[in-house]
Parts: C-alpha cells; sequence; structure tokens
C-alpha cells in the first residue's frame, strides 16, 4: 500500500504541475479549482504572499489527484485478485 500511495502521490504531483503551467484561459481551467481555492482561502492567513499561496494551491491539488489516482489504483488492484 505504501508503494502504491508514493505512486499516486507522485502522478499527483506531475498532473498538479501541468494543471499548474497550462493558462487560467484554457478550458482546462476549471481542474485547478481544488488547489486555487485552497490558495485564495488562505491567501490572507499567509500575508498575500503569491508564492506561498501558489505554493498551497500546487500542493492542494497534488494531493487531490494523488488520492483519485490510489482509488483507481486500489480498485484496478482489487479486481485483478
Amino acid at each position: 500500500m505504501k508503494r502504491s500511495f508514493m505512486i499516486a502521490m507522485g502522478i499527483g504531483f506531475l498532473v498538479s504541475t501541468v494543471l499548474m503551467a497550462i493558462p487560467s484561459t484554457s478550458e482546462w481551467a476549471f481542474l485547478e479549482l481544488p488547489g486555487m481555492g485552497a490558495a485564495y482561502l488562505f491567501w490572507g492567513a499567509v500575508g498575500n504572499s503569491v508564492i506561498i499561496g501558489v505554493a498551497i494551491g500546487w500542493a492542494v491539488n497534488a494531493v487531490v489527484y494523488g488520492l483519485v489516482i490510489l482509488i483507481i489504483i486500489a480498485v484496478t488492484r482489487k479486481i485483478s485478485n
């Protein structure tokens, strides 16, 4: 399970990085919402730092998309056994 978790978080990190690099004017912008919502929520708490706000958004996106991948890995592993 630890190996699956690390793989899922790695994939979530890559997906989050790609989504943060895509300009927000594209049709893929809605996929940034979990992280961007967290960044806006905590932005005032961290003193309006843009870098920390982006880091929070990136980290939340990585966790959200990583957990989705972890669920997919667990289901496919369950089905194959």
